[in-house]
């Protein structure tokens, strides 16, 4: 079992990293930043994080 306080961290950067990525894909990609991260998301070579990152990034760009 995972320690609570761990998970929290984690979860914490991840919010932070799925920020960071979000605002990166803003300022390069503008109007299309979330058509950029769905076919980011489409690639092969990402990490299990990265992915979750991604994923969480579409979340936030799909808010504004």
């Amino acid at each position: 079992m995972m320690n609570p306080i761990r998970y929290f961290r984690r979860r914490k950067r991840l919010q932070r990293e799925a920020l960071d990525e979000a605002a990166y894909l803003r300022r390069r990609f503008g109007d299309s930043a979330r058509a950029a991260a769905l076919e980011k998301l489409k690639r092969t070579d990402l990490t299990s994080w990265g992915r979750q990152v991604v994923t969480e990034a579409v979340k936030h760009l799909e808010q504004r």
